[in-house]
């Protein structure tokens, strides 16, 4: 199991150190993820994550003003059901509020609650209207 307080977030002491080194070292967890970088900057991760129903998800973590706000996710090569829940307008994955972000979260962080996310998506489509940890049809 994981433990997100260590595993997926950066110390304090990390904080103060070089946070692609620790990015990097993190995003091992996920080794399909890679970072993309344009004109010297990191300007995302990409990847794929397989589900327990055996389907793969190509994802997009867009990292503009990043770590100050919170990445988008976006689907790469599969459009998100346009009436699922827990999308943001522009077609990202809502993995949680933008006032919930903190500095010393990680993309790892962002890819592991987007997993999640994909596992609660895929049991929406198979039920219908039931979101799991709603408590109630969406």
């Amino acid at each position: 199991m994981i433990d997100i307080s260590s595993d997926l977030t950066l110390t304090p002491v990390e904080l103060q150190g070089n946070r692609w080194t620790y990015e990097q070292k993190k995003l091992r967890m996920f080794p399909a993820f890679k970072f993309l970088s344009s004109a010297g900057s990191i300007v995302a991760a990409e990847g794929a994550l397989d589900t327990q129903c055996g389907n793969t998800y190509g994802l997009r973590i867009e990292l503009n003003n990043y770590p100050f706000s919170l990445p988008k996710i976006r689907p790469k090569g599969w459009p998100v059901h346009p009436s699922a829940p827990h999308q943001f307008n522009d077609g990202s994955i809502c993995v949680m509020r933008a006032d919930q972000w903190r500095r010393h979260f990680t993309v790892a962080l962002v890819i592991a609650k987007a997993a999640v996310w994909l596992g609660k998506y895929e049991i929406w489509k198979r039920n219908g209207n039931y979101w799991p940890g709603l408590g109630q049809n969406h």
